[in-house]
């Protein structure tokens, strides 16, 4: 029997789908920052530039490696940053480090 001719998968035009736990390594490999299989379902839910799933096989989704790729590679990190919680001003923060005088200080 003759061999199988090889796929072609970039060539088709079509999309190359991923599901999250392959985006790690594909993200590794494209010379991008690595982002945990969690991150990016946190990405997916809160992002809403996220791209939309290609198509979805039972709880799985499946996304064209392509659009996440440019994805990632134009996102903005804000690591360190919560998007959560509002920067409280500099005046009146807990963690403000100016001197105040003490109850017992005045007079010393």
């Amino acid at each position: 029997m003759p061999d199988s001719p090889p796929e072609e998968v970039a060539e088709t035009g079509g999309p190359e789908l991923i599901s999250f736990p392959d985006m790690p390594a594909r993200m590794e490999a494209a010379g991008l920052k690595r982002v945990s299989v969690q991150r990016c379902r946190q990405l997916a839910e809160e992002d809403p530039a996220w791209p939309a799933p290609v198509m979805k096989v039972g709880r799985m989704r499946l996304f064209d490696w392509r659009v996440v790729e440019t994805y990632f590679r134009n996102r903005t990190s804000r690591q360190g940053q919560r998007p959560n919680r509002q920067t409280p001003s500099a005046e009146g923060s807990p963690h403000d480090t100016t001197q105040h005088d003490q109850p017992g200080d005045a007079g010393s």
